[in-house]
């Protein structure tokens, strides 16, 4: 029977407000579906991969498993298998993976495909760099299109290094020491440049990239009579003259002196004129603290321990908030979340690349964007520090967190909480603390001088000798151990690891366990640590620290005991410290 008008029009109806009701229970779902991030749940990535409706999910699921540790190439190439589509800034991430997997598993003719197609439709994007650098050879076309268009990214400093071996052509070392002074392998290409003929200004540069180096004699016979103008460059060559001492640091060193005559009430006034000023988290921690030990030792002990509270509550972590905790005999409350800074702490399209579990990508962008200019405000170092460490560079992370935080880069504790995180990172913590079991020594103390000593960073050696995670000197260590290792065992954390403890352990049995003298003594040596023992270290042993004649040392001790409490702190291992 044919349907009359009126039908149709119900039909029409239901038909649409099935369509209305689909879409909506699709928002819906869509609304309560997990974020998606390399955290997420095995099972939960393979079921999105393979049945979710939202293709943009499918693939965020299918790049979190195929970066995952043990991926195999093969399985990487089916996961990204027709994954590259669209303008997404995901699209030549995935594009530059499908080609590294057809590379590694001999499909040459793939991979090229994948680098042209990246290159056609991504010119501009970072990945690209990837593109010229395979499609390309030292010194030709493509790799000087990747120097000139992507200058600062590891792609161009590879290409560089490569053009060096190739060629031996003097502009390479010119583009590493413009670029990548520190890239492994500059070295050469470096000495290389020196040795043309150069203008003023580009010798002042590769001698300065070489000082970056850590060759000061090379990059003094590269300068020869040259004077160098540029600051940053004197800096480098240790040629600038002293910095002076800044307005907060001359008020400190002002201050100290006080403290040293035990000249309590000029202490404690000129303590409470540096609270009129502003400081940084760190700096105002430490009036605080020095500020209560005044008024404490003034007789107003009430006053006093409200002082340490205040700090104990906006500034619990480091050396200053572990004294003000010992001092009040209590624990700091419990800590808030970490919270990144309003609008998060880095760009959208970097911390979706963390938290898709690729961090080189976010790194080579973050190089490319910022034409590998250094970072310098508090925001850029905590920033940069962060992708430093999620790519294993430690070395120069930790520095520029420490940075981060002494300018004052977190607002509010729960800033502080995901600043201190990232500043205290627990690499080989599971060798540090069995390390620490077999001597009985607090596990937090290790990882804490491990910190200090060499940033987690195994592979350091220091101008005076000491190699590795705990910074041991060979002589140090052949008395430790029979036979003596050898430097190169000294390298391999598995070996360091177990003596460093063993020697922090002899450091704290000859000071009767004293963690101020016993650390003390681990950097300048227990004969000099040991001149130093006086009635302070048991009764104001905050006093004693200052009054240490080495700079250096006086400095480690806070460092290293800060990291200690700041451990066990966001361990929520307190007991004992």
């Amino acid at each position: 029977m044919p349907l009359r008008g009126g039908g149709v029009l119900l039909i029409t109806i239901a038909a649409a407000g099935t369509v209305v009701i689909s879409s909506a229970l699709q928002q819906r779902l869509q609304q309560i579906r997990p974020e998606l991030d390399r955290h997420s749940s095995a099972t939960l990535l393979r079921r999105t991969a393979r049945f979710d409706p939202d293709p943009s999910r499918r693939r965020l699921a299918r790049l979190i498993l195929a970066n995952q540790g043990d991926v195999s190439a093969a399985r990487q190439q089916w996961l990204l298998r027709a994954q590259g589509w669209g303008e997404s800034p995901l699209s030549p991430v995935v594009l530059k993976q499908q080609a590294l997997a057809a590379r590694a598993l001999g499909q040459q003719e793939r991979s090229e495909r994948r680098w042209q197609e990246l290159l056609r439709r991504f010119p501009e994007a970072a990945p690209s760099a990837d593109a010229l650098y395979y499609l390309g050879q030292p010194g030709d076309d493509q790799h000087q299109q990747l120097l000139q268009r992507f200058a600062a990214h590891p792609a161009a400093l590879a290409a560089a290094v490569d053009w060096d071996r190739q060629t031996q052509d003097p502009r390479a070392g010119l583009h590493l020491a413009a670029w990548g002074a520190r890239w492994p392998g500059a070295d050469t290409a470096l000495l290389r440049a020196c040795g043309s003929d150069l203008a003023d200004q580009q010798r002042e540069q590769v001698a300065a990239a070489l000082a970056q180096q850590g060759d000061l004699d090379a990059a003094l016979d590269c300068l020869g009579d040259l004077k160098p103008t540029g600051p940053k460059s004197m800096e480098w060559l240790g040629l600038a003259d002293e910095a002076p001492l800044s307005p907060e640091q001359q008020a400190w060193e002002q201050i100290r002196s006080l403290l040293l005559e035990r000249d309590w009430r000029g202490a404690q006034e000129a303590l409470q004129q540096q609270l009129e000023q502003p400081l940084t988290p760190p700096l105002q921690a430490r009036v605080r603290f020095w500020l209560g030990l005044s008024t404490w030792e003034l007789g107003e002990t009430k006053r006093a321990q409200q002082i340490w509270q205040q700090l104990l509550s906006e500034h619990p972590f480091g050396y200053y908030g572990w004294r003000a905790s010992e001092r009040l005999q209590q624990a700091p409350e419990t800590l808030p979340p970490a919270n990144p800074p309003a609008g998060g702490l880095l760009p959208e399209e970097f911390d979706q690349l963390l938290a898709l579990g690729i961090p080189v990508e976010a790194w080579e962008q973050w190089r490319t964007q910022r034409g590998g200019q250094p970072p310098e405000s508090p925001r850029e170092l905590w920033q940069e520090g962060l992708l430093r460490l999620e790519v294993g560079d430690r070395w120069i992370a930790l520095e520029q967190l420490d940075r981060a935080q002494r300018l004052g880069a977190a607002e509010g504790l729960s800033q502080q909480v995901l600043l201190e995180q990232h500043r205290h990172p627990r690499n080989f913590e599971p060798l540090l603390e069995e390390a620490a079991g077999n001597e009985q020594l607090d596990p937090d103390l290790l990882l804490g001088l491990a910190r200090q000593e060499s940033r987690l960073t195994p592979t350091v050696r220091s101008s005076a000798g000491a190699i590795g995670l705990l910074q041991l000197l060979p002589s140090t260590a052949a008395e430790l151990d029979d036979p003596a290792p050898s430097e190169e065992e000294l390298l391999q954390p598995e070996r360091n690891a177990p003596l460093g403890a063993r020697y922090l352990k002899e450091m704290l049995n000859w000071a009767d366990g004293n963690p101020f003298l016993a650390t003390a003594s681990y950097n300048a040596g227990p004969g000099a640590a040991g001149s130093w023992r006086n009635d302070d270290l048991d009764a104001i042993p905050e006093l004693w620290v200052e009054a240490i004649p080495y700079p250096e040392t006086r400095i480690y001790v806070k460092k290293v005991l800060g990291n200690r409490w700041t451990y066990a702190l966001l361990g929520d291992r307190l007991t004992s410290h």
